[in-house]
C-alpha cells in the first residue's frame, strides 16, 4: 500500500519474485462520533436482534457505519448485523474478511469485527473478538486484512451469527508489514529499518462473508473433484523424481503424487478465484519444483488479465 504504482512489466517481475504491491480501495469515515449520537435499535436480549437470512453458497458484503442497526452489548455500544444460517445443509464454513482502507488524510484504518455465535434462543455459544482474526499483508491485488474462518453446523446450538466490534477492538489497532519489509522477507534479505505502520481500529467500515458448504464442489475444492479446462490449462503428466533429485524436488513430488494426479493449475485457478493471491503464488512455485516449468509466467499472465 506504500509502493509507488508499478508498471506492469515490474509489477510482473515482482509478483514472480515474491513480492507484492497492494492495490488502493475507496476511503471509509474517520469520524466515529456517530455511534455516540446513535440510537440503541433493540430493547430486547440477544435473541430479538433483526437477523437476514442467508444460503449456502453466498457471499455478501456487511457494511458497517451511521445506517447501521446499534445495539447496547456486553463489550460496549457497537453497529452490527445478524445473520440467519439455513437449516439443514449440513455445515458451513464462514469466511470473514476485514480490508484495510485510508482515511480522508491517507492513514491506514480498518473495521476490528468480533463474531459471535448464538444458539436459537439467543445466548452466546462461541465467540470470536478481532484479536482472533489473523493478518494478511498486502499481497500481489490482495490489500492488507484480517480474515477468520470458523465451521459451524447449523441447528438449534448454532442458530445465528452475529457480527459487530466492541469497546476493547475500537481502542486498539492493528501493526501492518511494511511493504519493504515484506519484499525483503521474500527475497531473504535483511530487512531495512522502517517502521511498520498502525491500522486505526473504526466502527465504519466492511465486512465480506462467504458461506460455503463444507466439501462443496466449488471454490477451491472444484479442481480436486473435476471441472471443465480451457485449451491453456491442459494437464501435464507429474513426473517421478529421479535419483539425482533434490530433497525440495522429492518434497514437491511427494505432495503432487499425494494429490491424486490433480493438475496445479487447476489449483491455481481455483486460489484465483478465492482471491488467494498467496495459495496460487505458493502452488506456482510448488509446481515448478515438481517439474512443471513455465507455471510462474503462466500465473503472471492470469494475473495481467483480472
Amino acid at each position: 500500500m506504500f509502493l509507488p504504482r508499478l508498471t506492469l512489466t515490474a509489477l510482473c517481475a515482482a509478483l514472480l519474485a515474491g513480492c507484492a504491491a497492494s492495490a488502493e480501495r475507496p476511503s471509509t469515515p474517520a469520524d466515529d462520533a456517530w455511534l455516540t449520537r446513535a440510537d440503541d435499535c433493540c430493547t430486547a436480549g440477544l435473541d430479538g436482534l433483526p437477523a437476514t437470512a442467508v444460503d449456502a453458497p453466498q457471499s455478501l458484503t456487511l457494511r458497517f457505519g451511521p445506517k447501521t442497526p446499534v445495539h447496547t452489548f456486553e463489550g460496549g455500544k457497537a453497529p452490527f448485523h445478524v445473520l440467519a444460517l439455513p437449516r439443514g445443509q449440513g455445515p458451513l464454513r464462514l469466511t470473514l474478511t476485514s480490508r484495510v482502507t485510508r482515511d480522508a488524510e491517507g492513514e491506514p484504518q480498518v473495521f476490528a469485527p468480533v463474531m459471535v455465535v448464538l444458539d436459537a434462543r439467543g445466548e452466546v455459544q462461541r465467540r470470536f473478538g478481532w484479536h482472533d482474526f489473523e493478518y494478511h499483508p498486502a499481497l500481489g491485488f490482495q490489500v492488507d486484512r484480517l480474515t477468520l474462518g470458523v465451521s459451524v453446523s447449523p441447528g438449534t446450538g448454532a442458530d445465528r451469527v452475529l457480527i459487530t466490534t466492541s469497546d476493547e477492538a475500537l481502542a486498539a489497532r492493528t501493526e501492518l508489514l511494511h511493504p519493504a519489509r515484506l519484499e525483503a522477507r521474500a527475497r531473504h534479505l535483511a530487512e531495512p529499518p522502517v517502521v511498520n505502520p498502525e491500522a486505526a481500529h473504526r466502527a465504519s467500515g466492511e465486512v465480506r462473508v462467504e458461506v460455503r458448504p463444507l466439501g462443496e464442489a466449488t471454490g477451491v475444492l472444484a479442481p480436486l473433484i473435476g471441472d471443465a479446462l480451457s485449451d491453456d490449462d491442459a494437464p501435464s503428466a507429474i513426473e517421478a523424481p529421479s535419483p539425482a533429485s533434490t530433497a525440495a524436488d522429492s518434497a514437491a513430488a511427494r505432495d503432487a503424487a499425494a494429490l491424486g494426479g490433480v493438475d496445479f493449475r487447476r489449483l491455481i485457478r481455483a486460489a484465483l478465484a478465492a482471491d488467494d493471491i498467496a495459495l496460487a503464488m505458493d502452488l506456482a512455485e510448488r509446481a515448478e519444483r515438481a517439474g512443471h516449468a513455465g507455471t510462474r509466467d503462466w500465473l503472471a499472465k492470469q494475473l495481467e488479465r483480472r
